[in-house]
């Protein structure tokens, strides 16, 4: 399962995305998406996990106050 995080602190990186959402079980992709033009973040990332940690980490996660950003989290539609 694919998740979006949203509104994400500019100096967050793929590494920090993997570590908040690895307690809910295996991360097999974080990323975090830059602008190629000025090399700024845009503040958004993704995540791919397992179905049902991914669920479980979307509950728990979404409006959570990560990095001194409240980050939105939700299962991305393929």
């Amino acid at each position: 399962m694919q998740i979006y995080i949203g509104n994400l602190n500019e100096v967050t990186t793929a590494n920090h995305l993997a570590k908040l959402f690895l307690p809910f079980g295996n991360v097999r992709l974080s990323r975090v998406f830059w602008d190629d033009r000025t090399g700024r973040s845009l503040g958004i990332g993704i995540v791919e996990m397992d179905a049902d940690a991914g669920k479980k980490a979307v509950r728990k996660l979404n409006r959570f106050l990560f990095m001194n950003s409240y980050v939105e989290v939700k299962i991305t539609v393929s």
